[in-house]
This record gives structure tokens, C-alpha cells and sequence, in this order.
């Protein structure tokens, strides 16, 4: 019998968190575990509600990142026995049949003898997680983690995730590992999962509004410390699946050069940014990992986006 639990990781959620472990709490029992990944005493109100609508809370005493805070979860999810982990950010809220349908998914591709790595909705966000069809089977690339349901054999073959990567591309780094030990991520399909990435600017050029053929006039931006990680944690990953999967890799530091070429331009003060891509480029090289350091963060704080939300 499937025993699946589900992870959230959390830091200085609002209220929300708790109608997402109500929603999660429907389709799993009281298999929920919330990682509290050092948000602090003011937040101890909203963690007496989570537990009371059926979630265990696991608190740090310390911001130690989402790799480190969901590991904290799925490791306490496999001593209870899991067959499965499914994890998620704190601002995900499912819909009923979510856990059913991933299940589906992932029995009909190991019917199909497809060597699953892990499961994920066939939308995140309203963008398509599939990059191929096997058959019936939806191959994926690119998938979040929030919402991705991975099977104990995954966890025990390839390990858990990458603590030192701190936030961006932690996902990115599992995935790719994964396909180097010969795994695949499968979707299940029409199932979605609603999510907000970042805030849309508008593309604007002397105060106009740009529209060209295949460009959006408008560019999605994160927050601005997020930046220094993008950079950091890319050159890792470059350096350790290039050789594996150069197509991939290439691709994607071609599509996130021209991303940081666009939040520079938008940056006010751009010194700054740039001060943070340095930083981030340089700490991968050194294989320097965790929290950035307080200076950074300091500076990352000096910036502000420079356009108009869309």
C-alpha cells in the first residue's frame, strides 16, 4: 500500500500556509510535515494553526535554506516508512484528487517500464512541465520542485537534495542528477498547479511600451537577492552536467544570460546587481555554498526595479 507523505518548507509564511495544509491534510491524513525554516518566535500563532489542521511542525532555529528545509521533512517522511514524498512551497494550495492523479501517473509509467524519477503535474504556473511524449508517457524537463511527488527508490538512489545551493536551482540540480543515473520525470496529465513566479515588469524603452514579434512585452522578475544564487549555483551546475547533458545545460545559461542582461538593464542602482553577479560568478568558482553573506545582503537590499509593474 502507497504511504504518501507531503513536505511544505516555510519561512515567515501568511495565514495562507494554512489553508494549503487543509487542502494537503484532505488528501493525506495527518502525513503532513511542515519545516519551519527559521522564521522566528512572531511566527508561533501560525504554527499552533497549522498543527491544529493537521500538520506536525518542525522548527530551525535558523534560515538555512529550502534544499536544507525540505530534506529536514522528507528524511522525517522516510523514518515513518513513506513510499513517497511530495513536497511543496508554502505558498501551494492543491486541489482534491492532486495526490490520486500524481499516484495514477506514476503507476502507469512504471507499467510502461519507464524508470520513474519523480512525478509532477503536467502545468505549473500555467507552463507546461512536459518536453516530450513516450507513448502515453509524458517526459519532463525543467520541473519544480512544489508539487513534484518522488518515490522512496529515487531518494535512496540518487539522495536528497543539494543543501549547499541555498534556493535557486535546487530542483534544476535534482533533475539533472537524476537523468544522469538514468531516471526521467513524468507529468500526470490536464493536472495543474497554480503558483506565482516572481512579479511582471513592463518592457519599455524610453517610456513606451515594446511589443516585437516572438519578445513579451513584459519581463518577470524575482526579488533581487535571488539573483546572486541564480548566478552562483548556475556556474555549479554548469560544472557538473555539462559533460552529462550539454544540450540541456547550454541551453538554459544561453535563456538565463539574456534574463540577467534584462534585470540589469532594470536594476536602479545596477552597480549593485552587478556587484551581485560577480559575487554569485566568483563563490561558484569556488565551490563556496549556504547564505550569502551579510555584506551581499546589504547591497541586494539597495535594489529596486526600475519599471512599472504590468
Amino acid at each position: 500500500m502507497t504511504q504518501t507523505w507531503i513536505v511544505f518548507s516555510a519561512f515567515r509564511p501568511d495565514s495562507d500556509l494554512v489553508d494549503a495544509v487543509r487542502a494537503a491534510a484532505a488528501e493525506v491524513a495527518q502525513r503532513i510535515v511542515v519545516v519551519d525554516d527559521g522564521s522566528g518566535p512572531d511566527w508561533e500563532p501560525l504554527w499552533a494553526e497549522v498543527e491544529s489542521v493537521g500538520a506536525r511542525v518542525l522548527r530551525a532555529d535558523e534560515n538555512s535554506g529550502i534544499g536544507a528545509a525540505l530534506n529536514r521533512g522528507v528524511r522525517h517522511a522516510l523514518d515513518a516508512g513513506a513510499s513517497a514524498v511530495l513536497t511543496f512551497d508554502q505558498d501551494s494550495t492543491i486541489s482534491p484528487g492532486f495526490v490520486d492523479a500524481l499516484l495514477r501517473a506514476l503507476a502507469e509509467a512504471e507499467r510502461a517500464g519507464v524508470p520513474v524519477a519523480f512525478v509532477v503535474p503536467e502545468r505549473f504556473a500555467g507552463v507546461s512541465q512536459v518536453h516530450e511524449r513516450d507513448g502515453d508517457v509524458l517526459r519532463t524537463r525543467h520541473s519544480i520542485q512544489s508539487g513534484m511527488l518522488v518515490p522512496r527508490s529515487t531518494w535512496e538512489r540518487v539522495g536528497l537534495l543539494r543543501e549547499d545551493l541555498f534556493i535557486d536551482l535546487v530542483d534544476t540540480e535534482f533533475e539533472l542528477r537524476c537523468a544522469a543515473a538514468g531516471l526521467v520525470g513524468v507529468a500526470a496529465p490536464g493536472l495543474a498547479l497554480g503558483h506565482a513566479l516572481g512579479r511582471q515588469y513592463a518592457r519599455e524603452l524610453f517610456g513606451r511600451r515594446i511589443r516585437l514579434p516572438g519578445i513579451p512585452d513584459v519581463v518577470t522578475l524575482s526579488s533581487p537577492f535571488r539573483y546572486y544564487y541564480r548566478v552562483r549555483n548556475r556556474r555549479v551546475i554548469n560544472k557538473l552536467y555539462l559533460r552529462s547533458a550539454p544540450g540541456w545545460v547550454l541551453r538554459d545559461t544561453a535563456l538565463e544570460v539574456i534574463h540577467f542582461v534584462n534585470a540589469l538593464m532594470l536594476a536602479r542602482p545596477r552597480r549593485a546587481l552587478f556587484m551581485l553577479y560577480r559575487s554569485g560568478w566568483r563563490d561558484g568558482g569556488r565551490g563556496r555554498g549556504g547564505r550569502m553573506s551579510p555584506e551581499l545582503q546589504e547591497v541586494a537590499a539597495e535594489i529596486v526595479w526600475g519599471a512599472r509593474e504590468a
